[in-house]
């Protein structure tokens, strides 16, 4: 049996090293000049249903740079169980919140630099004063801010590159609770297909999760509504891993030690409604959020649970 809680690795809790460097280092008039690109991998987009009176949606990114609030949601609970354990995911979790007063300034993308493939458009968040619901790391995660993030795109919404830019002076922990907030800001951009697509028409994205290398994501869109640049979409989430097996190497574990887990059931329960506005390149009001349930399998009757809950939500300017 488990004598002691066991720290498992979620199977998407593994950042990808994203090439930051501090404002001190940038150029005076881009502050981004200098800072290397981070390719982007591009996911699997499918069109399922045409709709009626398709369209090709692109983003025109016509509004000037504006102000809007972001609010990113994670956590994970984990838990020791039986073989009767039930799959399915809950309906959400707890979390840990952090808002992100962003100002949002599109642009031409222009010609690429080194490590950028062409594109159409880019897309620069600055982060204002960020905020974490335990108030006792807003000391820490107001240290950065002005976190810069840029990101090249295509019309459907596609990325390709990403450069991020601590200011100077920030901390190692607002750094990255930043960082990992932005880059689930960016796993949650919209793309639309490259045919066109009407009320009632929907798509998927499949792709892994922007900053990890073992967990796949696949977001299916359908169109409830359109009405001329804005677009009203209805999303169902799901995940799994890339990885079926985990080997446990901590004395931490107890009786799980040395031992190789599998991967027994994977279920996601999500809830996503949005609105998107052509000209603006994040959505203008809705929610993302999804739970996953991953049921890991050892020697035995023992069975580790994790349910890993994720959110991103829209604000008002």
């Amino acid at each position: 049996m488990l004598k002691t809680p066991v720290s498992l690795r979620r199977a998407a809790a593994a950042l990808a090293v994203v090439p930051l460097v501090t404002a001190c280092a940038a150029g005076e008039d881009d502050p981004l000049a200098g800072v290397p690109a981070f390719p982007v991998d591009a996911p699997k987009v499918s069109l399922l249903s045409a709709g009626e009176n398709p369209r090709p949606l692109r983003y025109t990114d016509a509004a000037e740079p504006y102000d809007t609030v972001v609010t990113v949601s994670s956590g994970i609970a984990q838990s020791a169980a039986g073989p009767d354990v039930d799959p399915a995911a809950p309906a959400g979790g707890d979390v840990e919140e952090v808002t992100l007063p962003l100002a949002v300034a599109p642009a031409d993308a222009g010609e690429p630099g080194s490590g950028e493939a062409p594109a159409a458009r880019q897309v620069e968040l600055q982060v204002g004063t960020p905020t974490h619901s335990d108030l006792a790391f807003n000391e820490e995660l107001a240290s950065a801010e002005d976190f810069l993030m840029r990101w090249r795109a295509a019309e459907t919404g596609l990325i390709s590159s990403v450069k991020m830019l601590a200011p100077e002076g920030s901390t190692e922990d607002g750094r990255r609770v930043v960082e990992r907030s932005l880059l689930s800001l960016m796993s949650a951009a919209v793309v639309f297909p490259d045919a066109p697509v009407g009320v009632g028409g929907s798509w998927s994205v499949e792709g892994r999760v922007t900053g990890s290398a073992s967990m796949v994501r696949t977001t299916t869109y359908t169109i409830t509504a359109i009405d001329g640049d804005r677009v009203d979409l209805r999303a169902e989430v799901s995940e799994r891993p890339t990885e079926q097996t985990l080997s446990i190497d901590n004395p931490a574990a107890g009786d799980l030690n040395g031992q190789t887990l599998r991967v027994e059931s994977t279920a996601t329960t999500s809830d996503a409604e949005l609105t998107v506005d052509l000209a603006r390149p994040l959505p203008v009001a809705g929610r993302v959020a999804a739970t996953t349930r991953l049921v890991y399998a050892g020697e035995g009757d023992v069975r580790i649970v994790q349910d890993v809950t994720s959110a991103v939500t829209y604000g008002k300017e």
